[in-house]
């Protein structure tokens, strides 16, 4: 008998519990999988249930149970998804890969470790997915397109053929992001917004068509 993998959900707000939604969903659907729980940073949640899963402790659980699951990163922000990301590997765990059952794709779409794809999901064809990327719920990602480390992009948003977006950049609900257009590593995109022409690092951008508002030079990400 097959034993399904293990999977623990790093942790524990609701974007947690929608992670722990798409691995059963998965293994409602006959896939090997399961989650077994989730870890926290926040003491006071240990040894809570969330979503009928204990929460089994924070960082000093992670390599005890590295030898026997692996590990997806429940948060959607992206500079603490990477600092989350970079932990769990230090203490010596790795990562799988989750996708909803009602995600469409096809066989010409490359995943890094850790990236999550949420219900009702379309990617087309000769996408790049890098790691820890979240593709939120009814995003459509069109071809050629590539999503470099940490990018989150929430729900509803729709990205044309042939875009490149930056790491650890933040696309907000709703967003439209026309063919061709280069985004650079760590910005954000507000809700809603009309990306037509390329954005630099660093940026905050929002409206129709989007607009940079503020630009950071801190490294913030990286605090």
């Amino acid at each position: 008998m097959t034993v399904p993998e293990q999977i623990l959900v790093y942790g524990a707000g609701g974007f947690a519990r929608e992670v722990k939604d798409v691995v059963d969903a998965m293994a409602a659907a006959g896939m090997d999988v399961r989650c077994i729980g989730f870890l926290d940073d926040a003491e006071e949640n240990h040894g809570q249930s969330l979503n009928d899963s204990p929460i089994l402790g924070g960082a000093d659980k992670i390599h005890g149970f590295a030898v026997r699951v692996k590990f997806l990163v429940g948060i959607g922000n992206p500079a603490i998804k990477k600092k989350v990301a970079e932990k769990i590997s230090v203490h010596g765990g790795s990562f799988t890969k989750a996708t909803h059952p009602t995600a469409v794709m096809s066989r010409y779409v490359e995943f890094g470790e850790g990236t999550i794809v949420t219900a009702g999901v379309i990617l087309t064809n000769r996408i790049v997915i890098g790691r820890h990327v979240i593709l939120n719920l009814g995003d459509t990602v069109g071809h050629d397109c590539v999503l470099e480390d940490y990018v989150t992009v929430s729900p509803g948003v729709f990205i044309s053929g042939n875009v490149h977006i930056g790491e650890g950049t933040d696309v907000g609900t709703g967003a439209a992001i026309i063919q061709g257009v280069r985004i650079g590593r760590w910005s954000v995109i507000g809700a809603g917004a009309v990306v037509t022409k390329d954005l630099p690092d660093n940026c905050t951008a929002v409206g129709v068509p989007a607009k940079v508002i503020k630009t950071r030079t801190d490294g913030w990400h990286l605090a």
